[in-house]
């Protein structure tokens, strides 16, 4: 669906007005981009990979806010990917040189400190722009990169937050509509719908053995010990 198509829905099943005193279209337009910047962040629905400019000797770097989130930070030919640490671990890595990273928005850290200039390699999620548009699309990667089944999701929250605003007696003042939207414990609704598939379409790995021979030492092989 379309900004058009969206507002038409939501402005259809509300009753909501298009007079000119009363014009709660334009309301209606800023609740879908609010959904439309709610599932993006809490979703992860498209990353794209970003490359960082690192000043030298820096170690905090201060990101601009058009990243949501970060989700890995790789050093090519260096280090690869790195661990993500807390604030308090990373601060530790670096002044030991362990590779590592830790992200609090918009508060970047990265292990170890480079000397000189350097551009590093980082897959995040970046705010999208509003959809201004009629013919403007939330599966276009600038506004948000939603695929067209996930759309309903937008519609939903715009829904819910039209009924809030209108008390909407049907639907509980918007509240049936969170409910579609957010479920009741995380694991229904659009939401957790939409976290669902988008881990089915991750490439399949095998689960990792647990290596006990740190542990426990290595088995000695057959024959190598003989009792007394």
């Amino acid at each position: 669906m379309n900004f058009k198509e969206i507002q038409d829905r939501v402005i259809y099943t509300l009753g909501m007005q298009e007079i000119v005193s009363v014009n709660e279209r334009t309301l209606v337009k800023a609740f879908i981009n609010d959904g439309v910047l709610d599932v993006v962040t809490r979703c992860r629905p498209y990353t794209r990979v970003i490359d960082l400019n690192l000043s030298g000797n820096t170690p905090i770097h201060d990101m601009s806010n058009t990243i949501i989130g970060l989700l890995d930070v790789e050093w090519p030919n260096l280090y690869g990917f790195l661990g993500r640490m807390s604030r308090e671990d990373i601060t530790s890595a670096q002044s030991q040189s362990v590779p590592g990273f830790a992200y609090e928005e918009p508060l970047l850290w990265i292990s170890p400190v480079p000397s000189v200039a350097t551009t590093i390699r980082a897959y995040g999620v970046f705010r999208p722009d509003p959809l201004i548009a009629d013919a403007d699309d939330p599966a276009v990667m600038r506004y948000g990169g939603i695929a067209p089944e996930f759309h309903q999701a937008i519609v939903n929250y715009t829904l819910w937050k039209g009924g809030e605003y209108t008390h909407h007696d049907l639907s509980g003042m918007g509240e049936r509509w969170r409910l579609t939207y957010e479920g009741k414990d995380g694991t229904e609704g659009d939401l957790a719908r939409i976290k669902r598939t988008l881990a089915k379409r991750v490439t399949p790995a095998m689960a990792r053995k647990r290596d006990l021979s740190h542990n426990l030492g290595s088995m000695s092989l057959s024959g190598d010990y003989i009792g007394g």
